[in-house]
Parts: C-alpha cells; sequence; structure tokens
C-alpha cells in the first residue's frame, strides 16, 4: 500500500517540476531524467531481491558496473580526455573500495548483498559527483590561466607542477559542497541513511552513529577519487613535449 502512494507521489512531483521547468526550457530534460530515475530505481531494487540468494561475486559484479557508469559519467564531463575513462574508472572504484571494505571488517555491516550494494553504491555516486566537479573545474583553470601555465613551461617547469595550481583548485572546488554539507551536518539537514533508519524505527543513537561513519566515508572516498582524477589526467592536457594542447575545448 505504502509503495504505490510513494510512487505515486514520485510520478505526481516529477510531471509538476517539469511543467514548472519548461519556463526555462528544461522541462523535457527534467521529466526525461525524473523518468529515467523512477525506472532505474525500481530495476535496481529488483536486481537487489534477486542477489539477496546470489553469493557475492554477483554483488560485487553489480558495484563494479556501477563504477565503470559513472567513470564513463566523468569522463564525459572531462570533454573524453586521451586514456581519461580509464582513469575515471579506476579512480572512482578504487577509492569506493577502499573506503567500503572497513565497514564489514569492523562489524558494522553483515557481509550480505543487502548491504554491500547500497553502501557501495553510495560512495560510487558522491566519488562520482566530486571527481566530475573538480575535472570540470580543473580543466577550466587550465585554460583560463594558459598563459601562467606555458610561462611554467617556458622556464623548464614539468607538467605537473605548471598544473599544481589549477589541480589544487580543482580540488577545493569539487570538496566546497562536501565541506558545507559537513558542517551542517543534523543541524540544516539530517542525511538519507539516518533518515531511513529512523523511519525504519532504528535507535537514533545507532543510527547517528552509522551515518557519521558512512558520511565522513563518503567525503574520504570523493577526495581521493579526485586527486586520482586529476593527477593521472594531467598528462592528457599536454602534448609529448611538454607543451599545453591547444585543443582543450
Amino acid at each position: 500500500m505504502f509503495e504505490v502512494l510513494a510512487l505515486a507521489l514520485t510520478v505526481f512531483l516529477v510531471i509538476l517540476s517539469a511543467a514548472y521547468a519548461q519556463r526555462f526550457g528544461i522541462g523535457k530534460e527534467i521529466l526525461l531524467a525524473g523518468t529515467r530515475a523512477l525506472v532505474q530505481i525500481l530495476i535496481l531494487a529488483s536486481i537487489i531481491l534477486i542477489l539477496f540468494e546470489k553469493p557475492l561475486f554477483w554483488s560485487f559484479l553489480v558495484l563494479a558496473v556501477m563504477a565503470a557508469i559513472a567513470g564513463h559519467t566523468t569522463y564525459s564531463r572531462s570533454g573524453k580526455l586521451e586514456m581519461g575513462l580509464l582513469v575515471a574508472i579506476v579512480s572512482i572504484a578504487a577509492a569506493s573500495l577502499f573506503l567500503l571494505i572497513p565497514f564489514f571488517l569492523m562489524g558494522i555491516f553483515p557481509l550480505e548483498a543487502r548491504y554491500i550494494v547500497p553502501t557501495g553504491s553510495i560512495l560510487i555516486g558522491n566519488a562520482m559527483n566530486v571527481s566530475s566537479l573538480a575535472i570540470d573545474r580543473y580543466k577550466g583553470e587550465i585554460k583560463n590561466r594558459r598563459s601562467e601555465v606555458e610561462a611554467y613551461l617556458a622556464l623548464g617547469a614539468k607538467p605537473e607542477l605548471a598544473a599544481a595550481s589549477c589541480l589544487k583548485q580543482g580540488i577545493l572546488s569539487a570538496l566546497i559542497p562536501s565541506i558545507d554539507n559537513m558542517k551542517n551536518l543534523g543541524i540544516v539537514w539530517i542525511p538519507g541513511v539516518m533518515t531511513g533508519m529512523l523511519l525504519g524505527g532504528a535507535d537514533p543513537m545507532e543510527a547517528a552513529s552509522i551515518q557519521i561513519a558512512i558520511f565522513t566515508s563518503i567525503f574520504v572516498a570523493g577526495m581521493i577519487a579526485s586527486s586520482l582524477m586529476l593527477h593521472y589526467s594531467t598528462d592528457s592536457f599536454f602534448t609529448k613535449a611538454a607543451q599545453l594542447r591547444e585543443d582543450l575545448d
């Protein structure tokens, strides 16, 4: 009963927001995005139900697919840099797995599909968002500060040094939303995991403890993923002769 009402409310709100956004010229995009989100989340729920009866290998395979899709999204945001797809996938997957493992080693969650897939997806999704913001800002900084970067190169600096300040700004800018959320955690907003646990009847202190563990892991995963992404993407902005490429767009 509640599931049907929730889905009906979701459809209504998607249509309402699309109608309102039509005045900004993005109504069709919002309607498509909302419809996709609804269909995709229902498919995911069905997949998780199937995974309950399968070996854990399949859960990690699902996470690998998620990481690949997330990497492709970040790769597209980067302007499809050379080797950017592989760098994006590996950066997001490595950072997410690194922060996922402690939850099960420390016994916070049982090693089961119902915990592996949702927790991993949270880490992957946020690592993707931060990495996408970071590479987009990094690329913009290099374009806007071309003369500065080329001056470093003219003085004999390596590409990594010439672009170091741009890389730093890219990461800092991408982390601002996460830092602001962390500052206001529990004051301005209650995050999704804690909200879900409270709605499910969990003890508030238990919900708060798990939420802060997940939230800090999200932040660190995003920081690691974006750092790896930007560091290993630097060479893509330069030619083999250590010159800044002319075709940055």
